[in-house]
């Protein structure tokens, strides 16, 4: 018997097996590359192809024989920190020269594989850092930001190009601003006709952000770094969009706004149009609108409006000059329309919800969403000539992540499930799957000598307040005695836009508290996503609330199972999951013995525009939300032992709402135990953060839940 350790869980090789990402097929449809985590370095990511003819698999390049090329520059590991993306190695690659090579961005350099001559080679200068790589969409160009200027380089003539000049203090070009990737998901800054013929960059200054210290501590020093922080109610930075056109060097820029506060949501080109998303700065209204290319009047082509806010989405696609692809919540659930030439079709009855396209063209569309259960998610085909009839195609139970081939005639699903780590399988036509990673725990899989004592998450069902159904994950101690009772840990993050309830393989954490002896109990309540809009609606206006009282449902629940022990719960959660836990342990009547708060967001007048004033307006035109949906109002009322966990370099939830919050537990005499990490930011990621973190929250719940 072995049994899982914490330093394990962050060793190499990774426990999840090598798990494929970032799927990509070649323009001919003869390799996949995907990128992955080689046996030896869990934290590095190289490139690999499998090879549909001889269906065989090899590393194109290995990393680990790439020196690096200096430090992270502070855009970059802010891009790292929105992108969720911490791994060395290749971060980004693209085809390009009709699958003759690919381009690599690998630690700050662009690098050009070529397919035919197994050869790698620098393209960029040494001593640069790039970033952003694209591929123009006929594979003549590479694109990228190097210092807040937007570069194409000419792979046939082997000469790099500027396209902008003004790149650097307030202003940055082809690159995302915070807003856009921390909160829209929007995560690139430069886009590609079809033809090559044009780039659309967006051009941000942030002049009108005031400056705002944002002290870091290290374990030197301390530093305040001057950070232009888009605060609720305040300042958003300037987003131009101009559509640089090459053959004649000269740049147009599109007056995409109807106000001067609009957000630039989603931008995407074919050869005849630019077609962009306008969100309102209020988030009721979102306008798609196409300009052509060649110059002329843009034109409206749909609007979508919310009595509450609308949900940015990715299933936008032109499909011809006049048809075009749209996700709508008009009815209340999230469906697919074909809209052309003012009119729309419904596609697919009876579905749960669509949440991605992943393919369409004239005759089908291949999407992901669910029709039965949100916990699980499938690919399914509309056939436009009958576009009421779903089909679903992957029937394996759990969560599918789809991506298709240029014409739609084969994919690469990875797909997992409770009971089964992520597998990746390849789909051609009619016949059988390819397992391109079976990754099944037998023996030699990383995971195989803890699968004995490995614990199965249990999923059910609990009534809302107004009739919603909760979905619940349960992990239970191994070996449950009847005649004895077990703590239980509420793991939290309640907030919206995130679904922590799915039939996936769930984060091997979980299992060490499980071993350790005490459950663990998720809970999706109302105001998370991928579910219908009459769940997501109620916390507008005020945060924590309905998230709270579904919480609590749960706790009740828990409390009525016979070998629950009702005086030994705890919960814990990160970001608005500490946010969560403070509140929970404010309103459970002492229910909840002990706490875990991680970079909690204490004040919602601290935290960014986008996300805030989704839910809440701005804080003058709704200053009783905000003071309501603030934890310090409930402060008095907490009870039960409380650790406080918090990056010293978070600029996402910034040290404040900690440094804050500690001063008013203070004023009140409440006890609280602390532990702070420096030169971490918001995920707190680095390998020995994670390591001493989760060790820290491990010892502090066994002294509180199990003595």
């Amino acid at each position: 018997m072995t049994r899982l350790t914490v330093e394990r869980l962050f060793d190499s090789p990774p426990l999840n097996g090598s798990v494929p990402q970032q799927f990509r097929f070649a323009p001919d449809d003869s390799l996949l590359c995907y990128l992955a985590n080689p046996s030896e370095d869990r934290a590095r990511l190289d490139l690999y192809a499998y090879n549909l003819r001889d269906q065989s698999t090899r590393r194109l390049i290995d990393c680990g024989t790439i020196a690096g090329s200096g430090e992270l520059t502070a855009a970059e590991k802010s891009a790292r920190e929105r992108n969720r993306a911490f791994d060395a190695g290749v971060s980004r690659y693209r085809w390009a020269q009709g699958g003759a090579t690919i381009a690599c961005a690998i630690d700050g350099a662009i690098y050009l594989y070529s397919v035919g001559g197994d050869t790698l080679e620098l393209m960029t200068a040494p001593g640069n850092r790039q970033s952003d790589l694209q591929a123009s969409r006929g594979g003549q160009f590479i694109s990228y930001v190097r210092d807040s200027n937007l570069y194409v380089y000419d792979l046939a003539a082997g000469r790099e190009r500027q396209l902008t000049l003004d790149g650097g203090g307030t202003i940055s070009n082809g690159i995302a601003e915070f807003i856009a990737q921390e909160e829209m998901h929007r995560f690139d800054g430069h886009w590609w006709s079809s033809d090559d013929r044009y780039v659309a960059f967006t051009r941000v200054d942030e002049a009108a952000i005031p400056v705002t210290n944002r002290y870091e501590f290290s374990a030197t020093q301390l530093v305040a770094v001057p950070q232009r922080y888009p605060y609720a109610g305040a300042s958003n930075a300037s987003v131009e969009l101009g559509l640089f056109e090459l053959e004649t060097d000269t740049v147009r820029w599109l007056d995409y706004r109807d106000h001067a506060n609009d957000y630039l949501a989603r931008v995407s080109l074919n050869a005849k149009y630019i077609h962009v998303q306008v969100q309102t700065r209020d988030q009721r209204t979102l306008t798609l609108k196409s300009f052509p290319l060649e110059g002329g009047p843009g034109r409206v082509q749909l609007v979508e409006r919310q009595s509450t806010w609308v949900n940015l989405h990715n299933c936008f696609r032109a499909i011809t000059n006049d048809t075009f692809l749209w996700c709508s919540e008009h009815s209340g659930v999230a469906k697919l329309l074909l809209c052309t030439q003012g009119e729309t079709i419904a596609l697919g009855d009876g579905l749960g919800r669509i949440s991605d396209v992943v393919y369409a063209d004239t005759e089908q569309v291949l999407a992901l969403g669910w029709r039965e259960s949100p916990i699980e998610q499938h690919l399914l085909r509309v056939n436009l000539a009958t576009p009421a009839i779903v089909e679903q195609l992957t029937w394996t139970a759990g969560w599918h992540e789809v991506t298709a081939n240029a014409t739609g005639t084969s994919y690469v699903d990875r797909h997992s499930s409770a009971n089964h780590p992520p597998r990746v399988d390849l789909h051609i036509s009619q016949s059988r799957p390819v397992a391109i990673s079976a990754n099944s725990l037998t023996q030699g899989h990383p995971y195989f000598p803890y699968v004995n004592e490995h614990i199965a998450p249990q999923f059910g069902q609990i009534p809302a307040s107004d009739g919603q159904v909760l979905h619940y994950r349960l992990t239970r101690p191994a070996g449950i005695d009847p005649t004895h009772r077990y703590p239980v840990v509420i793991s939290v993050y309640g907030g919206p836009g995130v679904q922590r309830v799915r039939n996936e393989w769930a984060p091997l954490n979980l299992q060490l508290f499980a071993q350790a002896g005490m459950a663990v109990f998720e809970l999706d309540n109302r105001g998370g996503s991928y579910r219908a809009k009459a769940f997501e609606d109620p916390i507008s206006g005020q945060l924590g609330r309905v998230e709270v009282q579904d919480q609590l449902a749960g706790l009740r629940y828990l409390q009525t199972q016979s070998w629950v022990d009702a005086s030994r719960i705890g919960v814990m959660g990160h970001s608005y999951g500490g946010f969560m836990s403070l509140l929970l342990m404010s309103n459970c009547d002492g229910a909840i013995r002990a706490g875990i708060c991680g970079a909690p967001v204490t004040d919602w007048r601290l935290y960014d525009t986008h996300y805030t004033e989704r839910y809440l307006g701005t804080p003058a035109d709704n200053p009783q939300g905000y003071r309501a949906s603030s934890v310090f109002d409930h402060l008095e009322s907490l009870q039960g032992a409380l650790l406080l966990i918090h990056g010293m370099a978070d600029d996402n939830v910034l040290f404040a709402h900690s440094s804050r919050l500690m001063l008013a537990l203070q004023q009140r005499r409440v006890p609280f135990e602390l532990m702070l990490y420096p030169g971490a930011k918001h995920s707190l990621q680095e390998q020995h953060v994670a390591v001493h973190r989760l060790d820290t929250m491990l010892a502090f719940l066994k002294r509180n839940l199990l003595t």
